[in-house]
């Protein structure tokens, strides 16, 4: 149960208005990922588990999107994701990277997404 508890809290995001270094986000690998599945996390009322190619890879991803798309409009996206992230365990599923997404005004999430269709695997800069 701790465990449990301590990994929702370093999964919780904070404001942080600290400034980073350049070479901080240089550590950052963000790269664009097209997602090819997407089903429900049984044990979540929030989460959903995709499995998004990058490049030749394949992650598996748990974001806490539920609710804010329906999961076959989903399948076949490009999506903004942070690679290089400690796994992380969330309802008894590893995570393998965070999706990126933006909260509007009243707590709507709205994915980040490429404008135009580029390579998957693509270097975010």
């Amino acid at each position: 149960m701790e465990a449990e508890r301590k990994a929702k809290t370093t999964m919780t995001k904070t404001k942080n208005d600290s400034i980073i270094t350049y070479n901080d986000y240089m550590k950052l690998n963000l790269r664009i990922g097209k997602i090819i599945e997407c089903e429900e996390v049984k044990k979540s009322k929030k989460l959903l588990c995709f499995k998004v190619r990058i490049g030749n890879r394949t992650r598996q991803i748990l974001s806490g999107i539920k609710g804010y798309y329906e999961m076959d409009e989903l399948v076949g996206k490009q999506v903004l994701v942070l690679e290089n992230i400690q796994p992380a365990t969330m309802a008894g599923m590893q995570s393998e990277g965070v999706i990126l997404s933006a909260e509007d005004s009243e707590g709507n999430l709205a994915l980040l997404v490429p404008d135009k269709n580029v390579d998957t695997g693509a270097e975010v800069y």
